[in-house]
């Protein structure tokens, strides 16, 4: 969780980040995206610094620099201090949003965080049959907001899966909300979010067990919640460590396809939700490793709310994630995080195919499953 703005943590972090000598300046996908040089960590955190002595007013220009962030973490892996730029810089967007001086782009966003998790509650209960849901139960599959939007025809091919290798059990929460909260501290809106969150955990403590598809959200239940004083004593797996646990059942292919794993950031630096998802692709395919995978993963553009504050940078990310596979000759690229599968498949070049875990395996494997009837809805 990002720490008070005014604490003794953050005040030591910016100043150490303030006279680094830009040793993480490789490190961030986003300044090295764009070519900006004023969004390279060291300058992000030295302009937060200047606002924070009071060398800066606090106006939208002179925080343009605290929304290029998708908290990746991978400055931080290389940081000889473990400083922490893309926790620190979510508490700067709350002293930005308290001042009155939040991004544009997210004019409002506490009211249209809520109208959007309603709509895809709707959405949810519109796309799947009455009797995949339940309110309590052992184990519930909450896919996450994105998913629900973006990737309804993923989240069929989890069902589709999790009937197939005996996870028949596994019903979707039914739940008042679509999302863990975590857009609304990448927004700047840190009370609203203990508000969300409380929420949350009314509805997911029903359940011995909850499994998501957001990477972000991962964290955040796991993490953020706890800090926050939110007690969540439910466990909460990643969709892989489910899969995982019943890879042995999947059933493997008579020819296998080569495949690249993509590592989500959040699962990768985070979580640690590395080796469950090659454990599901090994049964069913080829797994080949992308140039920066693993802990050194790149970030796909899709998290700190980037793809709506800065979404040309946030795409150039994607195409950049892809552009080793384009080179390659194209292939399939899995991911495990639906925020990711939406940033790398709008983005894909030709060639490349961009698949969510669960519908490379029903894919791989023949496993057929029903492409939910939606009505056209808002972007």
């Amino acid at each position: 969780m990002s720490a008070p703005f005014h604490s003794d943590d953050v005040a030591r972090q910016l100043d150490y980040c303030s006279y680094c000598p830009k040793m993480c300046r490789h490190a961030c996908p986003v300044s090295t995206a764009s070519g900006r040089e004023t969004w390279i960590p060291q300058a992000k955190m030295d302009r937060l610094n200047w606002l924070r002595r009071g060398q800066l007013p606090w106006t939208t220009e002179n925080t343009d620099p605290l929304w290029a962030c998708t908290g990746c973490r991978h400055c931080t892996s290389y940081c000889d201090h473990g400083n922490e730029p893309g926790l620190v810089l979510l508490a700067g967007r709350a002293a930005a949003v308290a001042r009155g001086v939040g991004h544009p782009a997210l004019e409002g966003y506490g009211d249209r965080f809520r109208a959007r998790d309603e709509r895809l509650v709707a959405r949810a209960h519109e796309a799947f049959d009455a009797d995949r849901f339940a309110e309590d139960g052992q184990v519930g599959f909450w896919p996450g907001c994105d998913a629900v939007d973006k990737g309804a025809a993923d989240v069929a091919a989890a069902l589709a899966v999790f009937d197939k290798v005996g996870l028949g059990h596994v019903r979707l929460v039914d739940a008042p909300q679509s999302c863990a909260g975590y857009p609304l501290l990448a927004a700047g809106y840190p009370d609203l979010f203990r508000w969300h969150a409380g929420k949350v955990a009314a509805s997911l403590r029903r359940f011995k067990t909850v499994v998501i598809n957001c990477s972000a959200c991962l964290y955040t239940l796991r993490a953020q919640y706890p800090a926050e004083g939110v007690s969540l004593p439910t466990e909460i797996l990643s969709l892989a460590e489910l899969m995982a646990q019943a890879s042995a059942q999947i059933p493997r292919p008579t020819t296998r396809k080569t495949v690249y794993y993509h590592d989500p950031c959040h699962h990768a630096r985070y979580t640690q939700v590395i080796e469950p998802p090659r454990r599901v692709l090994e049964q069913v395919a080829d797994v080949r490793e992308l140039a920066w995978s693993k802990g050194d993963t790149e970030c796909c553009g899709g998290a700190g709310l980037l793809p709506k504050t800065m979404p040309t940078t946030a795409d150039a990310m994607a195409r950049r994630r892809l552009a080793e596979v384009a080179a390659q000759g194209g292939g399939m690229v899995v991911t495990s995080c639906a925020t990711c599968t939406f940033m790398l498949r709008r983005n894909a070049p030709a060639g490349v195919e961009v698949a969510d875990l669960p519908t490379a395996v029903a894919e791989l494997t023949g496993t057929p499953f029903m492409l939910p009837a939606l009505a056209d809805d808002e972007p």
